[in-house]
């Protein structure tokens, strides 16, 4: 989760950490600095101690390789693959591991890892450019890597305090949407307090809504940067400093530290929540269990269950957007209120099973009308405010099955609870 910082570093900021690594080892009392500091303008005290230490960019990169491996099995990965192949999210020649060891080694400045709580940085300094990196040559302060520092010790706050995620969710039953919605309130927090440190104090409202502005280049710089990485790694990436960071502001402004905190413990449910932040902190809208139904006649025909998740507002926008402009893509994927997927394998053949829920039939309707142009090949079913989509690399009898998943699924209700009414704030946001 962390190790992306290091990217978003490089990119919006100019990385490495400088003073804070030298001779190959870590600079104790540069560290030790932040340390002492970070806990009052945080507003979290440190529990334990967090040892640091220096890696060459080899043991790193060793590293992000058994994280991957500890995230996912061989065969997860061609599953998944083979369902986002099928999705439109993957090429034929791209691979969901060498996209992430890229995206996540190259820029590989430093990283708090959850599992050994420990803080990890690069012993060998990346380049110091961008504006941090200018700032800190006329100020003499190693900006960048204080930054860097302060970034990353916040997720060790957050795991001491509200504990992060670690076990990656199970094949067959993921909820990923929630989980990525969960990843960007981590970074943004982490992304403020970053700049509350350097800056020596709680960034204001005008001072938050200049870090957004900064932070909206994102998704374009890893687009230039990394162009044949697939769009769905870069924009979950991009969503979580940028979204993610706009989605806390939206509580620090309104209430400072505390309200941070108090997210923290009770995070957004789904990425449309981080999308629309008015609809976690005003009305809140919960999005819809829906419980798949009707597919037991497959697995007795020898359709092997791979792959159940959650895709979410995010994940819609991305497939939307491979056939249609972003903000038509983003308009069709608006007024999502919850879906599930189910993924059947059978020797080289592929059956995917997607309920999705939507606010109202209108907004159904849309999402229906778009999908033959986002998967011509899909059978498409609306039934007041929800659509079913089938879709299947054999012949089959899919009338037989959208009849019987129609008749099991539990599409569920999450009715909406007002939590509080929308603080004033500048940020741009459609409720």
């Amino acid at each position: 989760m962390s190790r992306s910082t290091a990217l978003f570093l490089a990119l919006v900021l100019g990385c490495g950490p400088g003073r804070m690594v030298r001779r190959g080892k870590v600079n104790e009392e540069a560290v030790a600095q932040v340390r002492r500091t970070l806990p009052d303008i945080r507003g979290l005290p440190f529990r334990e101690p967090v040892p640091a230490l220096a890696m060459p960019p080899a043991d790193i990169r060793a590293t992000l390789a058994r994280e991957i491996d500890q995230s996912y099995s061989p065969a997860d990965l061609e599953h998944l693959e083979t369902v986002y192949r099928h999705l439109g999210f993957l090429t034929a020649d791209q691979g969901l591991r060498p996209a992430l060891e890229r995206i996540y080694e190259e820029e590989a400045g430093g990283f708090y890892d959850p599992r050994q709580k420990r803080l990890v940085l690069a012993s060998r300094a990346l380049h110091s450019v961008g504006f941090l990196g200018l700032l800190s040559s006329i100020a003499g302060r190693d900006l960048v890597g204080e930054f860097l520092l302060s970034h990353e010790l916040t997720h060790a706050l957050q795991d001491q305090h509200w504990g992060l995620p670690v076990t990656p969710d199970p094949m067959l039953d993921g909820h990923g949407d929630r989980l990525l919605a969960r990843h960007a309130l981590l970074e943004g927090d982490a992304t403020l307090a970053g700049f509350a440190y350097v800056l020596g104090g709680t960034p204001d409202r005008d001072t938050i809504a200049w870090i957004e502005r900064r932070l909206h280049t994102l998704p374009g710089d890893l687009a230039a940067r990394y162009p044949d990485t697939p769009d769905i790694i870069r924009t979950t990436l991009a969503f979580q400093y940028d979204e993610g960071t706009a989605f806390a502001g939206w509580a620090l402004a309104a209430g400072g530290w505390p309200a941070v905190n108090a997210v923290e413990a009770d995070p957004p449910d789904s990425t449309e929540q981080v999308l629309h932040p008015a609809r976690y902190f005003a009305t809140r809208e919960r999005p819809r269990a829906i419980r798949l139904g009707g597919t037991e006649p497959l697995e007795a025909a020898g359709w092997v269950p791979t792959l159940e998740d959650t895709l979410g507002e995010l994940q819609l926008r991305v497939l939307a957007r491979h056939a249609l402009p972003a903000e038509r893509a983003a308009s069709v994927a608006d007024g999502w209120a919850g879906d599930r997927l189910r993924a059947f394998g059978r020797g080289d053949a592929l059956l995917l099973v997607w309920m999705t829920a939507w606010d109202s039939p209108d907004e159904a309707r849309e999402f229906a009308a778009a999908m033959p142009s986002i998967a011509a090949a899909a059978r498409v079913e609306r039934r007041e405010d929800r659509v079913l989509v089938l879709t299947s690399s054999e012949n089959l009898d899919l009338d037989a099955l959208a009849a019987r998943v129609w008749g099991a699924t539990d599409a569920g209700s999450a009715p909406a609870d007002t939590l509080r009414e929308p603080p004033h704030h500048a940020r741009h946001d459609v409720p």
